[in-house]
């Protein structure tokens, strides 16, 4: 089939899965994102507000952590999409990794020792730990959509909703952590951080369990086929649309990591406290389900495409208002947080959506489907930029004069008044670039389905 753009019959792929299964996945992402956000979050002030690890220190094991699990994440990729049981390929693993990780998130958050070499060690241990055993989860956890149907409006429709619901749980974790860590002794005590983390990784347990049991996946491969490590990595690296999504969503994940981190010394240093973080969190969670649900309406009028243009837009102005507006005008701070944060949750959805688009383009192009290694591609590029903000973050903190617990000088305040706003802005501007060679339109897509399952029925599957 030509790469030129073609208009396609619209014939809509059987629907495969049920209300329940939907539900389970959706559930699931209670569990899975509450006890990654805390861990996501709120380890990086742990660590230099608990722990007091110093920056350098901070930053070599951000960089190393995000750099290793990356890689990690291609290997898991491919151990998912070889995995076969009587549960499937993915199912396994959220069944398994899901507490494990639960766990391990738990007891990262303890301060060993009153010895800073203890301390350095058992925080760089559990770091890359916490790592790794979320990668084992994650993976399997966002392939389930392109296995559960491939059925393109159903999966997007899954998609949809758990990514609503994932924003407003880790809405709900941004709102309450902060009165929390009050309520248990306040953000200076490991205790209360543990307290917490103790009992979200006792939830995150249940909704795995949950949703182990509930999912199915109906999109299976032939028995008969064994997995090609070599074709996989080829639909990968041929994968033009796949390139120019990830590039996108990386640059556009820079900005929102950066801004999710800088949160929090932003609301302590420079608007008054973690009181307002409380307000902030509260108004972006519904600003990011409302976001949510605007892709999954605006999906059925405009291209994919299109609204990944409109959203950044949307982004950058809102950061650029704030800019200029200075931290002082907390009303509006809150009315740009509303905006940006209506714009981050369907950008997050959008990504997800074409992503899984480029799961057929891959089978198209190697004969052999890979939601694994695909899906791995988003989770290294998040973890990536999880670490090129945290490199950015010890670098901002350490050169500017940060003091934990202390006020800040009007340079350090400065700071992280632009990095949360005007280089966030910048960096969004340039992670939009690669859409426009973005080439996989709806009406492509469809044909693909056509020839893939023409394929399928010369094949007798």
């Amino acid at each position: 089939m030509s790469e030129e753009k073609t208009t396609a019959a619209a014939v809509e792929e059987p629907r495969m899965s049920n209300k329940k299964e939907q539900l389970g996945h959706a559930l699931g992402v209670l569990g899975h994102d509450s006890a990654y956000t805390v861990w996501a979050t709120w380890m990086t002030p742990f660590l230099t507000d608990v722990v007091m690890l110093p920056t350098a220190v901070l930053g070599i094991l951000l960089a190393f952590g995000r750099v290793f699990d990356g890689l990690n994440d291609l290997f898991m990729g491919s151990l998912a999409d070889r995995t076969r049981s009587r549960l499937g390929r993915f199912r396994p693993w959220i069944l398994r990794a899901g507490p494990l990780f639960c766990i391990c998130m738990a007891i990262s958050f303890i301060v060993p020792s009153s010895n800073m070499i203890v301390r350095i060690i058992y925080a760089s241990v559990m770091y890359l730990v916490v790592d790794v055993v979320f990668t084992a989860v994650d993976i399997p956890f966002w392939s389930m959509p392109a296995a559960m149907t491939s059925n393109p409006k159903e999966r997007s429709s899954i998609i949809g909703t758990t990514q609503t619901t994932s924003s407003a749980i880790t809405g709900v974790i941004g709102i309450v952590m902060p009165l929390a860590l009050s309520y248990f002794g306040g953000a200076g005590k490991w205790s209360a951080y543990f307290t917490i983390a103790s009992i979200v990784a006792v939830f995150g347990i249940i909704m795995y369990v949950t949703c182990a049991k509930m999912v199915k996946e109906h999109v299976v491969p032939p028995a008969s086929e064994k997995f090609s490590l070599k074709l996989g990595v080829k639909s990968v690296l041929t994968n033009k649309p796949l390139l120019c999504v990830q590039i996108c969503n990386a640059v556009g994940l820079l900005a929102m990591i950066m801004n999710g981190t800088f949160n929090y010394y932003y609301c302590q240093y420079n608007l008054g406290g973690l009181e307002v973080m409380s307000v902030l969190s509260l108004i972006s969670t519904i600003a990011t389900v409302v976001g949510s649900v605007l892709f999954i309406f605006l999906s059925r009028y405009i291209s994919k495409k299109k609204i990944m243009f409109i959203l950044a837009g949307g982004y950058i102005a809102a950061r650029l208002t704030h800019y200029f507006s200075g931290w002082q005008n907390l009303s509006i701070i809150f009315v740009c947080s509303a905006i940006s944060g209506i714009c981050v949750g369907a950008f997050m959805v959008s990504v997800m959506a074409m992503m899984a688009d480029t799961i057929e383009y891959g089978e198209w192009k190697t004969g052999q489907r890979n939601e694994g290694m695909i899906t791995s591609t988003r989770c290294f590029v998040t973890k990536l930029m999880m670490a090129v903000s945290g490199v950015i973050v010890a670098f901002v903190i350490g050169i500017f004069g940060y003091v934990p617990g202390t006020e800040q000088t009007l340079a350090t305040q400065n700071a992280f008044h632009t990095m949360m706003t005007l280089v966030c802005a910048g960096v969004m501007l340039i992670g939009i670039i690669p859409m426009f060679f973005y080439s996989l339109t709806e009406d492509k897509h469809a044909q693909i389905m056509e020839e893939l399952a023409a394929r399928k029925a010369a094949r007798g599957e």
